[in-house]
């Protein structure tokens, strides 16, 4: 049965690419970043979401893809609906038609306000910015898309990643310059290590699963807190990094302070999350794995 992953090219679709490359039936698109040897597909555009449908007829579909810029987001609300909202409804109504059975969808703790967090699969969300309203909205659509679904709900993912653009590469690119990088303080989640998300959502397709499973790393702490445990894990000088109030840095869209998820569910189905310095230490076997690093 074919399965597919949109948005192939970012952070998470890669490591999909990563740990599937060679299987039959696993297909794989970018939207601009090309990569050799996987299909073009602007998702947003319902025209071509049919005709790569029609033609694959993939089973299990494994959606990524999505506006995450959170103040770009609050800034250009109808541009996020559109590469959010829209883009999964031309996903579900395309699997509808062609026979599509699983999806895949990825979810945020920016569903909630940071009042109370880490978070469980049952609290209520109450989002604070467009981005988290937006990604509820797109968890509505996919409890009455009558698919099987799986939404994964994480936060802080980071890893290696061939557009260099998660939090990890900020670390590399300042203090690798000797350069001091200011973050926010305030701000607490769950950082959660790329291989660790794919490789959790593996198992819950292999076990049948269906419904939302918070799936993030096992520690709570603030930015500042996780860019020391990078910045000693690689070697850079943890002195350069400044701690500062969220609101010394002047975002667009409003921050849930203390977020984040909790992971019993996952846990007792025998699923097991690592540590950022234990990700740090697997990260450093796979120095190959990033174009940028060296």
């Amino acid at each position: 049965m074919p399965t597919l992953v949109i948005g192939a090219s970012g952070l998470v679709g890669y490591e999909f690419y990563r740990q599937n490359k060679g299987k039959k039936d696993w297909f794989f698109t970018y939207r601009s970043v090309k990569v050799d040897n996987f299909l073009q597909l602007d998702a947003s555009d319902a025209g071509q979401v049919e005709k790569l449908f029609s033609e694959l007829k993939p089973d299990t579909v494994i959606l990524p893809a999505a506006m995450a810029w959170v103040d770009k987001c609050e800034r250009e609300p109808e541009l996020a609906r559109k590469n959010n909202v829209e883009l999964l409804q031309n996903v579900i109504n395309a699997m509808k038609r062609h026979g599509g059975r699983r999806i895949v969808f990825f979810s945020t703790d920016y569903l909630f306000d940071g009042k109370g967090g880490p978070y469980s699969e049952d609290a209520e969300p109450n989002p604070l910015n467009v981005y988290g309203r937006i990604k509820l909205e797109c968890e509505r659509m996919l409890e009455h898309s009558g698919l099987d679904y799986i939404i994964l709900r994480t936060t802080g993912i980071f890893g290696w990643e061939k557009q260099g653009k998660n939090f990890l590469y900020r670390i590399f690119d300042t203090l690798g310059k000797g350069k001091p990088i200011e973050v926010p303080n305030d701000q607490y989640a769950t950082p959660t290590y790329v291989k660790d998300i794919v490789e959790a959502a593996m198992a819950l397709l292999g076990k049948g699963q269906k419904g939302t499973f918070n799936v993030v790393g096992p520690q709570s702490m603030n930015r500042v807190e996780l860019a020391q445990k990078f910045a000693k894990g690689f070697g850079f000088d943890e002195k350069l990094i400044v701690g500062k109030p969220t609101s010394e840095f002047k975002s667009a869209a409003p921050r849930p302070m203390k977020a984040g998820f909790r992971i019993d569910k996952i846990t007792k189905l025998g699923i097991r999350m690592r540590t950022v310095e234990g990700a740090v230490e697997d990260m450093k076997g796979r120095k190959e794995e990033d174009d940028r690093y060296e």
